[in-house]
């Protein structure tokens, strides 16, 4: 994601061009073993450019065609065609204010809407993932569930929440709410619409949907559950350690991710984890 935003914010300058980030050939553990392309992440998304590393600048040259960064911060000339990050390792450019390219006042809304848009222009799945997510869809979608009438609770947990115990993940970010709180706020919901019928409920963690799920039947027995029927609820949102956690196809893993967020996309209203990039993002892409 910073290499992605790196590549907007810092090469967002009209009169020098735009950047094109390509990192065509750089391995993508989900992608390990594809059936459908490289292992990379062209083996589940549309490329966004026709534009590959053989097209980029020699980072021999020295007509002053290409930049070098030594450092993250390190300035350098925005004429230069070629921009690598580094000769040695990669590393995003983290500045300030990665969102002033926007145009979008304050402070976390731009942060959220570009994630999103990242989301739906950078995550554009190949036809035989499109096939993969559509069949899960219908197995999992009612024919006449009415998405205004319908509430969407991705719930976050696993690898996000402070002191997980989920190995070789990156710690935690956030006290994750207690699944009282999701019910609470969907109580909340209800007062404000009565009319609400359903509710979509996924996780990566099954315990949290199991127990969700149960809280749901127990004092909401009204409301139609929805769930993913396919959900592999690998246990983790970290792709780089699944294997670690769980044996599951990496490719179902984003199948199965990816019917989710579209399943969400059928509600109206959301309880989510404002500290996720991914739920919120669910939210503004749903709108």
């Amino acid at each position: 994601m910073h290499h992605f935003l790196h590549a907007f914010s810092d090469g967002d300058d009209a009169s020098l061009g735009r950047r094109v980030l390509i990192n065509d050939e750089a391995l993508w553990p989900m992608a390990k073993g594809c059936k459908h392309g490289p292992e990379t992440r062209d083996c589940y998304f549309v490329p966004i450019s026709n534009c590959n590393i053989k097209h980029a600048d020699s980072i021999k040259a020295t007509d002053g065609s290409v930049a070098i960064l030594k450092t993250p911060m390190e300035e350098y000339n925005r004429s230069a065609r070629t921009v690598y990050t580094s000769n040695t390792a990669k590393y995003a450019r983290i500045g300030s204010d990665q969102y002033s390219w926007t145009g979008l006042k304050g402070r976390d809304y731009p942060k959220i809407v570009s994630v999103a848009a990242f989301l739906a222009y950078y995550l554009q799945p190949q036809p035989w993932l499109q096939n993969e997510i559509d069949k899960r869809l219908k197995r999992s979608l009612p024919n006449d569930l009415d998405p205004d009438k319908t509430i969407g609770v991705p719930i976050r947990r696993s690898d996000k929440c402070h002191g997980h115990t989920v190995k070789g993940s990156a710690e935690g970010e956030l006290e994750c709410p207690a699944l009282e709180l999701y019910l609470a706020e969907v109580k909340r919901f209800l007062t404000f619409d009565p009319n609400i019928n359903s509710i979509i409920i996924t996780s990566e963690d099954s315990s949290a949907t199991s127990d969700f799920i149960s809280m749901i039947q127990s004092e909401l027995p009204n409301l139609r559950i929805v769930t993913n029927r396919d959900d592999v609820q690998q246990g983790t949102g970290s792709a780089n350690k699944l294997e670690s956690y769980k044996e599951v196809k990496n490719a179902d893993v984003i199948a199965s991710a990816l019917t989710s967020l579209h399943m969400h996309l059928r509600a109206r209203y959301f309880v989510i984890t404002t500290k996720s990039s991914w739920t919120s993002a669910i939210a503004i892409l749903a709108r």
